[in-house]
């Protein structure tokens, strides 16, 4: 896999930037060798990312293996979280779940915490449904929520749940429920589908693969929900801010994706800061390979301002 783009840089248009997001850590969720989950790791973690400049975390998302973490695991680490004095309103919580009972649970579990920004899942399990299918469980889902003030954020990372979420769907999502449906992430690394979901100014389009954030920061970008951000949430805030593309940055995530990307980014968290806890991985994923991973941390310290 190469960079998705060109390096000419492109032009900077001004684009609507009044649901700026900025840059949320899908943060690495730390396993103990018993296959418990670490909480005291977690709550250092979340709150050294947002020291290193992120504006807020993402839990339970792909890069922190939501799918495999519980729903008392889930209040667990959010109660760490909180008495680690990070706030409600930096909190991003996903909801990965395909049937209602479930999702709504988890909901209710992060909204009762004073969580108000939900990352939305598609339900995965069915392959092949159409856009009504699809909108009836979300439109279930989003009717069912209090406070009516919950922001949602529509996950569209089809390479993973196979179920992709077309643009009728989202702009027929979000003439329903106004307000309530805040955003988009998308993961697809798909340009095409980014620069049309960026001509939409009322919904916040935040961007999973770092490797288009230079490029969509000056069309509307709001931000990303991004696992690099668990290492240098600086960097990818100023690629944010400025539209400048990073092209030594965009090579070394071409480098990351080549492996399995969660196992992966783990090992370099735990080799960035020295901390052997984040080689650990709940099945059905297996640990990266260390010496991989110690290569590449290698590459993202001489990043311009890595360690800002």
């Amino acid at each position: 896999m190469t960079c998705p783009l060109p390096c000419p840089p492109f032009p900077k248009v001004e684009g609507n930037r009044a649901h700026l997001f900025g840059i949320s850590a899908a943060l690495v969720t730390p396993f103990s060798a018993d296959g418990s989950i670490n909480l005291p790791a977690v709550a250092k973690h979340a709150r050294r990312v947002i020291d290193a400049g992120a504006n807020g975390i993402t839990l339970f998302g792909t890069t922190g293996e939501g799918a495999s973490i519980g729903l008392s695991e889930r209040a667990a680490m959010l109660d760490e979280i909180f008495d680690s004095a990070v706030a409600a309103a930096m909190i991003t919580v996903c909801i990965c779940a395909t049937d209602l009972e479930q999702a709504r649970a988890q909901a209710e579990m992060a909204l009762a915490r004073g969580v108000r920004t939900l990352l939305l899942t598609p339900p995965f399990y069915f392959k092949g449904v159409d856009d009504q299918a699809l909108y009836s469980w979300f439109a279930s889902f989003i009717e069912s929520l209090e406070p009516k003030n919950t922001r949602i954020i529509l996950y569209h990372i089809p390479q993973v749940t196979q179920v992709g979420l077309s643009i009728p769907l989202i702009r027929q999502l979000k003439e329903r429920f106004g307000e309530r449906i805040f955003g988009v992430k998308d993961s697809s690394g798909d340009w095409s589908n980014s620069q049309t979901l960026l001509k939409f100014e009322d919904l916040a389009i935040l961007i999973g693969d770092e490797r288009l954030l230079a490029q969509a920061a000056p069309l509307g970008g709001a931000g990303a929900i991004s696992g690099m951000a668990n290492l240098i949430p600086g960097l990818l805030s100023e690629m944010i801010r400025t539209g400048k593309l990073n092209d030594s940055l965009c090579r070394l995530v071409d480098d990351v994706v080549r492996h399995p990307v969660t196992p992966m980014v783990k090992a370099m968290v735990g080799a960035f800061y020295g901390e052997d806890i984040w080689s650990n991985v709940r099945a059905p994923l297996l640990p990266a390979q260390p010496e991989v991973a110690s290569k590449l941390t290698t590459m993202l310290k001489n990043q311009p301002r890595a360690r800002e």
